[in-house]
């Protein structure tokens, strides 16, 4: 059950990963067939509380370098140092974007709830800006400032977090 739940929820995250390195739709799905079949058998070796995502990854890596091995007939236009070069930083990336997530959802309750209610109607709902104008009675440039505010805000709430999280004292 565990194993799923963590899968499912970080299949996206995997996929895109292993992406990243094969440049081929079609060899990453079998990649993500290949790493899961892979992390189920040596899911006794996952630490729970840790990071699976990473986990995957550096699985998903090594499963990654034996593919473009047999796919020797494909032109890549990278070697496995470069591969492995690029698959460090995609991971870095990655867990980045976690971070820079969790950092959003404790940041978007402290804005004021104008900004608020104005981002949620943006990104949410996905409402265009003249639709969130119409509905509350408003110009289209007061929406644009209203998000252009809490975009603001927002960046620097998660810039304050990150930072809290990198360098704690």
């Amino acid at each position: 059950m565990l194993f799923s739940q963590l899968l499912i929820a970080n299949r996206h995250r995997i996929y895109g990963f292993i992406f990243s390195l094969v440049h081929n739709h079609q060899g990453a799905e079998d990649l993500m067939q290949e790493v899961s079949m892979v992390l189920w058998r040596k899911f006794d070796q996952f630490e729970e509380g840790t990071d699976f995502a990473a986990w995957a990854m550096s699985v998903a890596r090594f499963c990654s370098l034996n593919w473009r091995r047999k796919q020797a007939k494909l032109p890549l236009a990278l070697d496995d140092e470069d591969l492995m070069r690029l698959a460090d930083d995609a991971m870095a990336v990655a867990c980045e974007i976690d971070d820079r997530r969790d950092a959003l959802q404790q940041c978007l309750p402290r804005l004021p709830q104008r900004c608020r209610k104005v981002v949620w109607a943006r990104y949410q709902d996905e409402a265009t800006v003249p639709e969130i104008a119409e509905r509350n009675d408003l110009s289209v440039r007061s929406i644009y400032l209203l998000l252009e505010k809490a975009h603001g805000m927002l960046l620097d709430c998660i810039r304050e977090r990150c930072n809290r999280a990198s360098n704690p004292t």
